[in-house]
């Protein structure tokens, strides 16, 4: 395998181990479904075929989704300058759609 193919995997395989632990609990602790601002949003947003169960390939799409918003400078690579930014933009977007109710 290329080394640039082999650097892409791994990087998708810890975005994908990195945005399970994201998304779990996002998805079990986050109030929104349906409609966005909505209780179960994410978990809808996430279930792509709408069975009622998200698959690990459904997942590893979410994972890559995440991986891609946080990857700011398109390198491949999430750094933790880029992780904490990412992180304070989702607190407060999350803050702001809680003051909303």
């Amino acid at each position: 395998m290329k080394y640039i193919q082999y650097k892409k995997v791994i990087g998708l395989v810890l975005a994908a181990a990195f945005a399970s632990a994201v998304t779990v609990g996002t998805a079990t602790a986050s109030s929104h479904d349906g409609e966005k601002g909505k209780k179960g949003y994410h978990f809808k947003m996430m279930d792509s075929n709408g069975d009622g169960k998200i698959s690990a390939d459904e997942h590893a799409v979410a994972a890559a989704k995440r991986f891609s918003k946080m990857d700011t400078n398109d390198d491949g690579f999430v750094s933790k300058k880029e992780m904490r930014k990412h992180y304070k933009k989702m607190k407060k977007k999350h803050a702001k759609s809680c003051n909303k109710s």
